[in-house]
């Protein structure tokens, strides 16, 4: 049960983080992300 609730919390501000970065990597005309590189 730990380990659900941990990743039910997790979860959301991920893709949250992810769709911000994409709309920013949009905005400036990069047709992919990663959003593993620290720097974005």
């Amino acid at each position: 049960m730990a380990q659900n609730n941990e990743i039910r919390y997790l979860n959301p501000p991920t893709v949250e983080v992810r769709k911000k970065k994409y709309c920013r990597f949009k905005k400036a005309g990069i047709k992919y992300v990663d959003y593993k590189d620290a720097e974005f």
